[in-house]
């Protein structure tokens, strides 16, 4: 496939997959605590990046390096489980609201730790995009109590986009000089290093429900595609555009998530609004 059609394929496969996670995530809940459920993620998916790894061959990481990669890993978790403790409290339209501002805090933050400036239309596609994503939700269930009422959750899952926010940035800053797969492995495994004790001490193991098909059907989801699948290709992509382009890429999170629970029609009562939102990605990606 052409370079200049893969690139916007792969986004929008990825932004695809890490809608799905919205709502699936919530579905694990009443299965195990958020903690337990992110770190039998992470451990899963190195189980199922080890064997590859082993075939191509382990790359050897300095001090400084694993230094970088557990920091790196560290905001991812911590994304993780804000992600999974927000939703007890919120729902998944609401978070779709707030992970709009992502981009944003992508824009501060890529100013004040990497120096990328952003030109004045490429702010301009920031805002307009940001209020496109927030009219699609408010569009598409024609009810404004989604953004009425803030929740504890609300709060949380805030405070875990800015970490992620950083992890993709620390990512574009120490992490593309591995192959993407390689990265990825490293990152995942490392976070289930750090994720093994705080699962012991405070996952509420003894409310896991083990024995449920349900449960490790939406694991297994979560890791293959959501988790696996979503790292690789953010390393592939990160590879090739900035931090700020590739977040954009976010504003699209409320089509897929009304996608997912509503179907084709609750899509197309955004129409409008999605249009907004190709137009803001437009100036944020387009060439000066």
């Amino acid at each position: 496939m052409n370079h200049s059609v893969a690139q916007p394929v792969l986004m929008l496969v990825w932004v695809g997959l890490l809608s799905s996670s919205f709502v699936v995530s919530g579905k694990l809940l009443p299965y195990a605590s958020p903690i337990t459920a992110t770190c039998l993620r992470f451990i899963l998916t190195s189980i199922c990046l080890a064997p590859l790894i082993w075939r191509s061959g382990f790359a050897r990481l300095t001090i400084k390096q694993v230094v970088q990669y557990a920091l790196i890993s560290c905001f991812l978790v911590a994304f993780f489980v804000g992600l999974f403790e927000s939703l007890k409290t919120t729902t998944a339209e609401k978070t779709a609201v707030i992970y709009t501002l992502l981009p944003l805090m992508s824009v501060l933050l890529s100013f004040v730790f990497i120096g990328i400036k952003t030109r004045i239309s490429q702010l301009f596609g920031f805002v307009i995009g940001t209020a496109s994503a927030i009219w699609m939700l408010v569009n598409g269930p024609k009810d404004l109590t989604i953004l009425s009422a803030w929740q504890y959750g609300d709060s949380i899952f805030l405070v875990a986009c800015f970490c992620l926010a950083m992890h993709v940035l620390l990512i574009k800053k120490w992490a593309t000089a591995l192959p993407a797969l390689t990265s990825t492995f490293y990152i995942v495994t490392l976070g289930s290093v750090l994720l093994v004790p705080v699962m012991l001490l405070y996952g509420d193991l003894t409310n896991l429900v083990w024995q449920s098909y349900t449960f490790w059907t939406w694991l297994i989801y979560l890791t293959l595609f959501t988790t696996l699948g979503t790292f690789f290709l953010q390393q592939k992509l990160l590879k090739q555009v900035s931090p700020n382009t590739f977040l954009a890429m976010t504003y699209l999170v409320p089509a897929f998530v009304l996608f997912f629970q509503g179907g084709l029609s609750q899509l197309l009562l955004s129409l409008p609004a999605l249009l907004v939102a190709s137009f803001a990605l437009y100036l944020i990606s387009r060439s000066p």
